[in-house]
């Protein structure tokens, strides 16, 4: 008889057991899968252990409950290998996420199906992870986007072993994949049969280039090389669901499992690599010059003076014609979606608000115009009058959207101030999927003179296209959220519209020139930005950082607990506030751990729940989890107080 340790491929909340014991017959091997009984409920889970139950009688004797026999056994044979159980445990250290949950997100989508067995015929590879050769620095290279072939070739040339080349999204893959040929190719979207293939070749070591999405990471390499992060800033290597891991994070740990050189590439430092580089954590290989573009900052204040009431100011109008005119093809770069702003009364300033939500609708155009909110997709009326004081006296107020630019620029077309070219929009109102979007951006292609309205989604097409002039029409509002990445994505995008290899860019913004005002207006840094010089943008962007205990000075977790109870969620709130407190203490750690929480006043609701948020900074860089050190405690410790109704998001894409 034998006491088996067993992580069951479910989830079980972070502040219980995550490894569970039961008894059998025989000896199982560490990777074998069995089905046991998790409350009464049959689950999958592997074995990572068994012992003789001699050896437990007296634990066995004193325990308060009766070991369960193991329902019946899955494979014998070892399904899952040591690799897969480092990545496993790393991520549910790193992220506080349930063992089991990122042991099943590790596993592979054929797990356990017949037509696809794992490790079959290579049982010495089994629970084996690749002795890490000696570590090299990471190499970060910056480069603009259609050039990332150019850097990438000597790397990819002279590698002896794998290359695994991950990519934010699968939009990117078919530019890799035409100058990278023979890549096995592995996303979400890979069918099991073609995913099982790219398997068994990183295995054996049969395959060379591997290019792929997130799921890549968990290929069981045996000679892994080379593993190259495409765009690391990208908001999609960010996970929506649990384990809420950050892709290019999780490459770092892979590569250093493997022993394989680290190489990013990518168009702008940001604030973390860049403190990394200065730190001489990671050589950094430079390949960006100053903007080949010609900057046109625009005052709209001058503009308004002077009698401007449109999207677009005269000069801007003008470019837009000669652009076009020139068989050119213009891209204007929208903030937001939709038609108009909100709806507002001019007698009494009523809003109109999503009865789920309670945020403010905005004005979208249909068949006709209709309010639209932004969170849970619900649509009503556009009225006539004020809800409130029944004024027929209401306007619509704040920037435009992508919709009412592209009226804008049909009828300047009709009314013959700019040439009738074909135009598109591009948008998640009108291209509601990957096939709409692609129709769109085949027509646009297939044209030598058009002009695109398009959001931030135009960005998933940025090796494919060029556009010879730019317009953003709103500048201000890219810069309108409070978040503390808010300026940092401000360049992100401006290094993605500039990747279009514009020969011209016009920006559009309230701000005055620098001689105008005494304050520091933006425009300054827009010129040092187009010039390549971050420099003296980082050393200023770090220190606020700094001193307000932002990453890369802190590590951050959300917390987030919704219910359409709101006094249950003021409650709920209050309570693990003050537990968290109290554990911060009791673990010594109130010195460098932060807690803010929402004010009752401005509790959010979304689809008709309220929802609390917490905000936990463990500030300073010394208190890196399980490293040891006066400050070193465990982020799971002070985590396993919050219970499991609460979602918890470490390192969160926004902390509002």
């Amino acid at each position: 008889m034998y006491v088996t340790e067993v992580i069951p491929l479910s989830t079980l909340p972070p502040n219980v057991p995550q490894v569970l014991s039961y008894y059998h017959d025989s000896f199982l091997q560490k990777g074998a899968v069995v089905e046991v009984l998790v409350n009464n409920r049959k689950v999958t889970a592997v074995v990572i252990g068994s012992t003789e139950i001699g050896k437990h009688k007296i634990l066995l004797k004193k325990s308060s409950f009766e070991l369960k026999k193991i329902s019946r056994v899955l494979s014998s044979e070892p399904q899952v290998s040591d690799f897969q159980f480092k990545i496993a445990l790393w991520l549910a250290h790193e992220y506080v996420s349930p063992l089991g949950l990122t042991l099943k997100h590790v596993l592979p989508p054929f797990f356990l199906k017949k037509k696809y067995p794992l490790w079959k015929g290579h049982p010495s590879t089994v629970g084996r992870v690749p002795l890490p050769t000696a570590n090299t620095r990471p190499l970060m290279i910056l480069s603009r986007a259609k050039d990332s072939h150019k850097v990438l070739t000597p790397h990819v040339e002279k590698s002896t072993g794998q290359v695994l080349i991950i990519v934010p999204e699968a939009t990117y893959i078919p530019y890799f994949e035409k100058y990278f040929t023979s890549a096995h190719i592995v996303t979400s979207a890979t069918s099991n049969k073609n995913h099982y293939t790219s398997w068994v070749s990183a295995e054996n070591n049969t395959g060379r280039i591997f290019i792929g999405t997130r799921q890549a990471l968990f290929l069981p390499f045996s000679n892994l090389e080379k593993l190259i992060v495409i765009d690391p800033q990208h908001e999609f290597y960010k996970s929506d669901m649990s384990p809420k891991y950050h892709a290019a994070n999780l490459a770092k740990m892979v590569a250093d499992l493997y022993g394989a050189q680290l190489i990013t590439v990518s168009n702008m430092l940001g604030m973390i690599r860049s403190q990394t580089v200065a730190d001489q954590e990671a050589k950094l290989q430079d390949t960006i010059e100053a903007w080949k573009s010609k900057l046109e900052i625009v005052d709209l204040v001058a503009e308004q003076k002077l009698g401007y009431m449109g999207i677009f100011a005269t000069r801007v109008k003008e470019s837009i014609r000669e652009s076009l005119e020139s068989e050119q093809k213009v891209l204007v770069f929208s903030a937001r979606r939709g038609y108009q702003g909100i709806i507002v009364c001019q007698n009494c300033g009523f809003t109109f608000k999503c009865a789920q939500c309670n945020t403010p609708l905005r004005v979208h155009q249909g068949t006709d115009l209709v309010l639209m909110c932004h969170r849970d997709s619900t649509t009503q009326q556009y009225p006539r009058f004020c809800s409130n004081c029944h004024s027929s006296n209401i306007k619509a107020v704040g920037p435009v959207g992508s919709q009412k630019i592209y009226e804008d620029l049909r009828r300047m077309m009709e009314h013959g101030q700019i040439p009738r070219v074909p135009a598109f929009i591009l948008d998640t109102d009108v291209t509601q999927n990957q096939t709409e979007e692609d129709e769109v951006m085949n027509e646009l292609q297939k044209n030598r003179t058009a002009i695109l309205v398009a959001t931030q989604k135009v960005f998933s097409y940025i090796y494919d296209h060029n556009f010879d002039y730019v317009v953003i029409p709103q500048f201000d509002s890219l810069v309108s959220s409070a978040d503390y990445q808010t300026t940092e994505r401000l360049w992100y995008q401006l290094e993605k519209l500039v990747d279009f290899d514009p020969k011209k860019m016009s920006i559009q913004s309230y701000h005055r020139p620098a001689s105008a005002s005494p304050q520091r207006d933006g425009q300054e840094d827009l010129q040092k930005i187009a010039g390549h010089n971050y420099e003296e943008l980082y050393e200023r962007e770090l220190e606020n950082r700094k001193i307000f205990g932002y990453p890369p000075f802190s590590k951050i977790v959300k917390l987030a607990y919704s219910h359409k109870n709101l006094t249950k969620v003021k409650q709920e709130g209050r309570l693990i506030v003050e537990k968290l407190k109290m554990a911060a203490i009791h673990l010594r750690a109130s010195e460098f751990v932060k807690i803010s929480e929402t004010s009752p006043l401005f509790l959010g609701k979304d689809r008709g729940n309220y929802t609390y948020t917490i905000v936990i900074k463990v500030l300073g860089t010394s208190p890196k989890l399980g490293e040891g050190g006066p400050n070193s405690f465990s982020l799971r410790e002070l985590l396993r107080f919050v219970p499991s109704s609460w979602l918890i998001d470490v390192d969160p894409r926004s902390i509002l």
